[in-house]
């Protein structure tokens, strides 16, 4: 019997992407930056914390909000590190970032309700309208301006059946910045027009020349945005399936209830694997995101001296964002030979959607002497490719 399968289904992983997972399978020395995870290991003592905790009884399920240590850890660290004072009501534990997300986009939408999604943009956003019942409308960004959402093209593609905006800074996939004035404007647009914002801000650890500035700080938001977070990125901790998000008691309180019958709780070892992070020196993380900045930085340099290729310094996160235009007028055709004649993964711009189809994606989250090896690599393709007339 054969079933009508979902279109948010088909589309949650490009097929170029699946293409060059099974391609890059069949060579040995591959280096891929194409994963947007963080090479490094969670620290050995949130990890013996975690493992002492399950060995004394932390195997059982929690409230579906999340451990109140956990919930009273991230209060404070919230107030410490952003400045926001939030009541216990007004954040959740979530399995991992995503659930954050998917929990918030059910709790919002109801069918047919738009959501305005500004792209080049994480792929799965798309995948999560869909499975709430929502419709994605895009808001183009564009490369010369380095990415930067701006309130004016939100305002253009506003209807009468938008309830809600996306936000991501710093962004996956171009490592790109909102100033603060550009969040200044959304917001008052928000505000105007009566729109919901999700926040996604996981990358928030990893703001390089500017410290991270929240749409949700901004007046008149608090009571309409959802801060979504994780632990996966700035603590390296991607496999114990951590996130949470705040906001609006009101909203929050409906964000649990569609977390509830979806997940029931968040790992409890996951948990105290989370408090364990939040207690311990930050001196590991903060290296970490120093270490991803030199990365960043190493990728810009030698990019810019590669021909035909135009590129933008990473603001934040791990990612940078070569336009290579000049070179090819498909980058999933330049993607897939790159892999081929020199085992190097990077992921055609186009698969986070229309504005990123000029571009390539490089997740700088392997080693420097790898990261030079696969500079050196793409070099070398580049100067025998052959370039557009």
């Amino acid at each position: 019997m054969k079933h009508k399968i979902a279109g948010c289904v088909r589309e949650i992983v490009p097929a170029v992407i699946r293409e060059m997972g099974l391609r890059a399978a069949a060579y040995k020395n591959v280096i891929s930056l194409g994963i947007g995870e963080p090479d490094f290991h969670t620290p050995g003592e949130i990890c013996r914390s975690a493992l002492a905790d399950a060995l004394a009884g932390a195997t059982h399920y929690t409230p579906s909000r999340g451990d109140p240590e956990l919930v009273d850890g991230l209060l404070r660290y919230i107030k410490t590190s952003r400045g926001i004072e939030l009541e216990p009501q007004q954040l959740t534990v979530t399995h991992g970032g995503m659930g954050a997300l998917i929990a918030s986009l059910r709790a919002i939408l109801d069918p047919g309700d738009a959501v305005i999604v500004p792209e080049p943009h994480f792929p799965s956003y798309k995948a999560q309208i869909c499975f709430a019942g929502g419709e994605v409308v895009y808001v183009p960004t564009v490369f010369e301006d380095h990415f930067v959402l701006r309130a004016e093209n939100v305002a253009r593609a506003i209807r009468s059946n938008t309830k809600a905006l996306i936000v991501n800074s710093p962004n996956n996939p171009t490592g790109s910045i909102i100033p603060g004035s550009a969040l200044d404007e959304l917001a008052r647009l928000a505000v105007e027009k009566d729109l919901l914002v999700i926040s996604d801000e996981v990358y928030d650890r990893l703001s390089f020349e500017v410290p991270h500035e929240s749409i949700y700080t901004r007046s008149g938001m608090t009571e309409r945005t959802i801060v979504v977070n994780s632990f996966s990125k700035s603590f390296a901790m991607t496999g114990w399936r951590i996130g949470y998000c705040y906001g609006p008691a009101w909203l929050i309180e409906e964000v649990v209830k569609v977390a509830t019958y979806f997940t029931s709780c968040p790992s409890n070892v996951g948990q105290r694997a989370a408090l364990a992070a939040l207690r311990a020196d930050p001196e590991p993380f903060e290296a970490m995101a120093v270490e991803f900045k030199r990365r960043c930085d190493l990728a810009y340099n030698r990019l810019s001296a590669m021909p035909g290729v135009t590129v933008h310094p990473t603001g934040g996160s791990f990612y940078i964002f070569p336009n290579v235009s000049k070179l090819t007028d498909d980058t999933e055709a330049f993607a897939l030979d790159l892999l081929d004649k020199e085992q190097v993964v990077v992921i055609p711009g186009g698969a986070f959607g229309p504005s990123g189809k000029d571009c390539v994606r490089l997740s700088c989250t392997v080693d420097e002497a790898r990261l030079n090896e696969a500079m050196d690599r793409m070099d070398r393709y580049i100067r025998a490719h052959p370039k557009k007339d």
